[in-house]
């Protein structure tokens, strides 16, 4: 009675297992190859988020190649910002120069100042889709996100940028089970 009770319970699992909804595709453990990265616009933030999942990719064991090129996967992402309320902080100072000349020199000294500012909280979410060239559904998706103030260096596209890609291809090819956070 025990072993027909046992055979039943893996009968069970084992078609749990194949059952598939239709239309969906059975999720396959991804593995690296040769990959090129989508750009989603001609924007220069794309191409600085561009840059940034190209260099990280060769951590995760892919070789990319550039866009035009048939390689083995393509790595699509998009970049969403939205404002999410005020923070106070340091506003950004002009930095000391000097310049000179055929007969004159100009010195520019900036003193430091405690001033503070009231600035934007801006929510930047990264999400990468790797799919199998001409297929429809990802072998593997993820996302990263963060949050920064308005106008500080770290919220520039190209900082964002690879703060976000490379803690997110780090995942690869864990599955994502929603976004990660990046401080």
């Amino acid at each position: 009675m025990i072993a027909v009770s046992r055979l039943l319970t893996i009968a069970a699992a084992t078609l749990a297992a194949q059952a598939q909804t239709p239309g969906t595709p059975t999720p396959a453990t991804p593995t690296p190859g040769t990959i090129t990265v989508a750009l989603p616009d001609d924007s220069p933030p794309s191409h600085a988020f561009a840059e940034a999942i190209e260099r990280a990719l060769p951590a995760a064991g892919f070789l990319v190649l550039p866009a035009p090129s048939k390689s083995r996967y393509v790595a699509r992402f998009t970049v969403e910002r939205h404002a999410r309320g005020l923070a106070a902080a340091d506003t950004p100072e002009t930095a000391s120069s000097v310049e000179t000349g055929n007969w004159t020199a100009r010195l520019r000294a900036t003193l430091p100042s405690d001033k503070t500012g009231i600035h934007g909280l801006v929510v930047t979410e990264l999400r990468i889709d790797i799919l199998p060239r001409d297929a429809a559904w990802p072998v593997w998706s993820g996302s990263a996100m963060t949050v920064q103030v308005e106008t500080t260096p770290d919220d520039a596209p190209a900082a964002l940028a690879r703060k976000l890609a490379e803690p997110l291809i780090r995942r690869f090819p864990a599955p994502a089970r929603g976004p990660i956070s990046v401080p």
